[in-house]
């Protein structure tokens, strides 16, 4: 039996640091030779929150190092303590410019917590950065951030930024209404530099010229992807044209859109002689194929 006679007078200042989930004999070694003589990986249940503290007694110590042998002043203590370091500059900015994936944007950083967080990785995810007011676009903005640590944990954090950065855009070169499909001359490439857009842009005349604006654009705005989609090949009530095929043998024929798509989507089409419906895929503007045994009347 080993025996330790131990008692931290200060608690407030003699806690000891534990760095993972859960406190070990070897975090509580620095109190004496009873702990050091232990398994390392011992476990003495979870480690405290980060700014907490939890306090040890003997029968408690005793109880939890079952079935080692520990012999312990009856009115020893322990105070164990979350392992914290306080937060620099350089890790937040560095965490920041991952999560804008924008190696030259310029971020200022005008304030962060000061609370020291436990070790882990430190993420600001965009979700957490707010935008700055019309009136004021260069104005400091809360970005909310986290420290994940033990696995799924998150110690929150917050900073006051400025940013800026610098990009090439597709706007629209004079009003658009909703649903019209874009033209060239509708639209043209802008290079700006301000606060980072909240969604996708387009950056490519390609990426919006021949697709349908899903709502109305006021003439140098960007264009966001989310508002423009695929023309529609087939619309619904229109006539199409039917290419049946199985093998190598194909039929044409004429039928009517019950629904509208793209190319590439399925549509319903019915056979204007039997009133049948079936399901085709666009292939191009006003053209639907079958193939197989997926045709008229299924």
């Amino acid at each position: 039996m080993i025996a330790a006679t131990f008692l931290l007078a200060s608690l407030a200042t003699a806690c000891l640091p534990a760095e993972g989930e859960r406190i070990t004999a070897r975090d509580l070694s620095p109190a004496g030779a009873v702990f050091a003589a232990l398994p390392p990986e011992t476990s003495f249940g979870y480690a405290p929150a980060p700014g907490a503290k939890r306090i040890f007694r003997a029968v408690e110590l005793q109880r939890l190092a079952a079935p080692h042998d520990l012999s312990l002043d009856p009115g020893a203590l322990v105070c164990v303590a979350r392992l914290t370091e306080p937060l620099t500059p350089e890790r937040l900015l560095a965490s920041m410019r991952v999560s804008l994936a924008d190696p030259a944007a310029r971020i200022e950083l005008v304030e962060f917590t000061r609370f020291s967080a436990p070790r882990g990785e430190i993420e600001f995810p965009p979700s957490g950065l707010r935008r700055p007011p019309a009136r004021d676009p260069g104005a400091a903005v809360l970005w909310q951030g986290f420290v994940r640590y033990d696995g799924r944990r998150r110690f929150p954090l917050w900073a006051k930024v400025k940013i800026t950065v610098n990009s090439t855009r597709v706007v629209a070169d004079r009003d658009i209404r909703a649903g019209t499909v874009i033209e060239a001359g509708q639209v043209r490439m802008e290079t700006s530099e301000g606060f980072p857009a909240s969604e996708p842009i387009a950056t490519l005349i390609e990426e919006v010229v021949g697709r349908v604006v899903r709502r109305a654009v006021v003439a140098g705005s960007p264009i966001a992807l989310k508002l423009v989609q695929q023309a529609k090949a087939v619309e619904r009530g229109e006539p199409v044209r039917v290419e049946a095929s199985s093998g190598s043998a194909t039929v044409g024929m004429v039928g009517r859109a019950v629904t509208s798509g793209s190319i590439g989507d399925t549509v319903v089409v019915r056979n204007l002689n039997s009133g049948k419906s079936f399901a085709a895929r666009v292939d191009r503007k006003g053209a639907v194929v079958v193939r197989g045994d997926k045709g008229e009347g299924k």
